[in-house]
């Protein structure tokens, strides 16, 4: 290989659904791209767990394979990014005390119920600008301290996922910032007892026994540590190299993906589908995380997880469309050029995007609805049901950014990253859905190359993270909405509105189940 630009930062991302590693130059060019699947732990959902050593092993060999293709010479250093929420748990021995809980476990669905009856979650969000969820490492640990406490018995340290890799390739225990802040309160807001937010968090959540097991926050521009001779050693790096753990990816993405400026989005089209935007203001009771930008401390990222992502359309084009080779990866041009060709509305059929099992990235209307479809008949076939995914999956994203229009200035742009970030279907729907410019970006790999931006950042290299991004993040494609579609769409959303506050009268314990007399707007078949 050529001689990269430098700095070059050897990158890993693991993600819900895959791990993948490669080298970043200094130009922001990503070479070597290696990917694997995420090994799950054979579960039923709502259970996601991994066994910690076996992500470890998966990172570490295709890092190997990263270094041997461009050399041990043309790396200033590593950068860990990873997937955010979930408990990791290590023992007194630095080993994993358990399986790590995904941020994909709903099992502490019945914790997240209590605290929400209790007027907790409010509590909290006041401290953290973030609402417990059932991927919250709290609503986790409340989880395990109920029905696993052997395994917390043996825990002596609380991680996240990046802390986890950090750990296995420096030796050095700590948690990162972003993570940290959204879950146990942010520095920023703490003046000077940096303890007070995470200690009255614990006390809101009957959580105090987990103070011992929490390490000591580090920011993701400062060096975790430096490479240890035994992973030096099995990567074929000196040892002593600098490592950098963290942020989360929906963070790195979002710096990834170029979405700098006040008036730019991003929606990151993965397992689940998350839409963010910045803001100048800490506002607890706005919807969704709170993360501060790791190089300016008045400014956030909030951003909404769902569960209308990628998990949708695999699903749907698996039942609809299995015995057809063509779609096994996206992109799908042919599939998606049969799809295009139904008109908008697909012909009155509405799609619910709640598939998750676990119900830990969908709303919250009293009761969970599941995906579904609405209006149904015999005319329609199956490009008409994935017409309708894909239209669930755009009008979800645009009724996300309808409630983050309080965050901040009038938005102009969303840039798309992730698997789905590359179908020109769902960028095109998004567009006309949300009635703004769409932006697909040459690199394919924004997390990777935002937790690179940063270890540039935190080497010194780079003065300015924003300003950098700007600068080496290129647009590859734009699409622009139609406003006659946008208005079909903004009628469609109304209907979901009416669909899943009709919805919100249902719930297992409601004393109306089954009282379908109650309901004002259609029954979903």
């Amino acid at each position: 290989m050529d001689k990269l630009p430098r700095p070059s930062i050897l990158t890993v991302d693991v993600g819900s659904s895959s791990i993948k590693a490669a080298i970043v130059a200094a130009d922001g060019q990503i070479h070597a791209l290696r990917a694997r699947p995420t090994p799950y732990l054979a579960a039923s959902p709502p259970a996601f767990t991994v066994d910690m050593d076996a992500i470890w092993a998966t990172a570490l060999a295709l890092l190997r394979e990263v270094v041997a293709q461009v050399g041990s010479k043309e790396i200033d250093a590593i950068a860990v990014t990873a997937l955010g929420d979930g408990t990791w748990l290590l023992d007194c021995n630095g080993r994993p005390a358990g399986p790590a809980l995904l941020w994909r476990d709903g099992r502490s669905s019945t914790v997240l119920d209590r605290w929400q009856r209790e007027g907790r979650l409010e509590q909290v969000a006041y401290f953290t600008g973030t609402k417990p969820t059932t991927a919250h490492q709290t609503t986790q640990l409340a989880w395990l301290a109920e029905s696993a406490p052997q395994i917390l018995q043996q825990a002596r340290h609380v991680l996240f996922a990046e802390d986890w890799i950090g750990y296995a390739l420096t030796g050095e225990i700590a948690v990162c910032q972003s993570n940290y802040e959204h879950t146990y309160g942010h520095l920023s807001q703490a003046g000077r007892d940096r303890q007070a937010p995470l200690n009255r968090v614990l006390e809101i959540l009957d959580l105090t026994w987990v103070l011992p097991l929490l390490p000591e926050p580090k920011s993701s521009l400062e060096v975790r540590g430096g490479l240890s001779r035994e992973a030096g050693s099995a990567l074929g790096l000196p040892a002593g190299l600098p490592v950098f753990a963290g942020p989360f990816d929906v963070l790195t993405a979002a710096l990834g993906s170029g979405a700098v400026a006040p008036e730019q989005a991003c929606s990151i089209w993965g397992t689940a589908a998350i839409h963010q935007r910045w803001t100048s203001s800490f506002q607890p009771a706005e919807p969704g995380y709170l993360v501060c930008h790791p190089q300016d401390s008045r400014r956030w990222l909030r951003f909404v997880a769902t569960s209308a992502g990628m998990t949708n359309l695999d699903y749907w084009r698996h039942v609809l469309y299995a015995s057809d080779p063509s779609t096994h990866d996206l992109p799908w041009p042919d599939l998606e050029a049969n799809v295009a060709k139904i008109p908008p509305g697909a012909d009155g059929l509405i799609y619910l995007p709640y598939l998750t099992a676990s119900g830990e990235r969908s709303e919250r209307v009293g009761g969970p609805p599941g995906a579904g479809f609405l209006g149904i008949h015999e005319g329609h076939g199956r490009h008409h049901y994935l017409r309708a995914v894909y239209e669930g999956l755009a009008i979800q994203a645009a009724r996300t950014y309808r409630r983050l229009s309080a965050a901040g200035q009038p938005l102009r742009e969303i840039r798309v990253s992730g698997g789905g970030g590359q179908s020109n279907l769902l960028a095109q729907i998004l567009a006309h859905a949300t009635g703004l410019t769409v932006t697909r970006t040459a690199n394919r790999e924004a997390g990777l190359l935002g937790t690179a931006m940063l270890a540039m950042t935190g080497l010194g290299y780079v003065k300015d993270i924003d300003t950098f991004a700007a600068t080496v993040v290129r647009p590859e494609r734009v699409f622009a909405p139609d406003p006659k579609q946008s208005e079909q769409y903004r009628q469609i959303s109304g209907k979901v509105d009416a669909l899943l506050a009709s919805l919100a009268h249902f719930s297992a314990d409601s004393e109306d189940q089954g009282r379908l007399d109650r309901i004002e707007t259609p029954s979903v078949c």
